[in-house]
């Protein structure tokens, strides 16, 4: 067993995403089950927060600074809050040229996911630990480890016992976004981030000839996300005609509200939607487990694309294996490094908080899509 020795949080050094266990519904099909719906990122529009929102982020959330760290740029920072790099930019008039921002520099940010603490903690090596074991302890990958070393180790082979490691572990949400304390007044609670009326979860999303809703029952969402989905996969079936039919997976139920087993899947802003696949799976109307022979990655990359290109998708969560083939494939295609970083989790270890599309727990065989409120 570690004996880390505690120290104070500091805010935040690329804080790990909490995680959670899920359960499969069946074979075929994965959900996103759990017994924590803490577990889940929060995103803006969830809920109110303790801190008043701010008029420059529209009083949907309140306003955050972030501390530039060595080696980040913008894409890094924004794929972090779930924001785009445009809206950096607006936020910030400082940034005369956005290519060059320094560690120390404070930049605005109307975060969609809420930034969090972290702890820094001291790992002492035990007798026959290895740097690998020890990563996997704290749910970090050997690089993520490594480089909280500060070049202190020079070789990843040889640690010895009894030498100390520097360890960045999750202290929770940052404190203006908690929510209000017990004994806030509801009416002041309206004022804050996610305190106004909800959209209604009242639009059913039919099959048609470019969808196959799996469960219609399942399928209601607010006219925007209907909207944006729709929208999406016209553009996704106009670039790739003769693309199989998408599979739509839960929504929310009508009206919205707690949907079992789902942690999320409450507000109608969440997609479960299935990877492309070709082959003999190829047109399916169930999701299927992702192998490394059936997953359409260019059709799925498509897909995907359109979504984002809505502007409106706070996070996405995709297997983080999945992840690194969709990444090589966009790179492939020549998407920049800087929107890489700003859209994948990958390659930065699982366990970080870091892109839009980020590895959760139980998606190897559909995808999670959630919408802005």
């Amino acid at each position: 067993m570690a004996s880390p020795a505690m120290a104070a949080a500091v805010s935040p050094r690329r804080p790990p995403v909490t995680t959670a266990r899920d359960a499969d519904a069946d074979e075929e099909d994965e959900v996103d089950g759990g017994t924590d719906p803490s577990a889940l990122p929060v995103t803006a529009g969830d809920r109110p927060t303790r801190a008043p929102t701010h008029a420059d982020c529209g009083h949907r959330m309140p306003l955050y600074e972030h501390t530039v760290e060595s080696g980040e740029h913008l894409g890094i920072i924004a794929g972090r809050y779930g924001v785009r790099t445009v809206e950096l930019v607006a936020l910030n008039a400082q940034l005369s040229d956005p290519n060059l921002i320094r560690p120390g520099d404070k930049i605005r940010v109307c975060p969609e996911i809420f930034p969090r603490l972290v702890q820094r903690i001291e790992h002492e090596v035990k007798p026959g630990e290895t740097l690998g074991a020890i990563a996997q302890t704290y749910g970090l990958t050997l690089e993520a480890l490594l480089e909280g070393q500060d070049g202190a180790i020079s070789n990843p082979n040889h640690v010895r016992a009894g030498q100390r490691l520097v360890v960045w572990v999750d202290g929770g949400l940052v404190p203006d976004f908690l929510p209000p304390e017990p004994s806030a007044k509801s009416a002041s609670s309206k004022k804050k981030a996610g305190g106004a009326s909800r959209p209604r979860v009242s639009v059913a999303l039919s099959s048609s000839e470019h969808l196959h809703v799996k469960r219609p029952s399942a399928a209601y969402g607010t006219s925007k996300t209907i909207g944006l989905l729709e929208g999406a996969v016209a553009k996704y079936q106009r670039s790739h005609p003769g693309a199989p039919k998408v599979v739509v997976g839960d929504i929310s139920r009508k009206g919205g509200g707690h949907f079992r087993p789902h942690l999320s899947h409450q507000t109608g802003r969440d997609i479960d939607l299935g990877y492309v696949l070709r082959g003999a799976q190829a047109g399916g109307t169930r999701f299927r487990g992702v192998t490394e022979d059936n997953l359409d990655v260019a059709r799925t990359w498509a897909l995907l694309e359109a979504l984002l290109d809505t502007r409106q998708v706070v996070y996405v969560f995709v297997d983080y294996r999945i992840q690194q083939r969709l990444y090589e494939h966009a790179k492939a295609q020549g998407v920049s490094q800087r929107e890489l970083d700003r859209l994948f989790q990958y390659p930065h270890g699982r366990g970080r908080a870091h892109g839009i599309i980020r590895h959760w727990p139980s998606h190897r065989h559909h995808f999670h899509v959630r919408f802005r409120n």
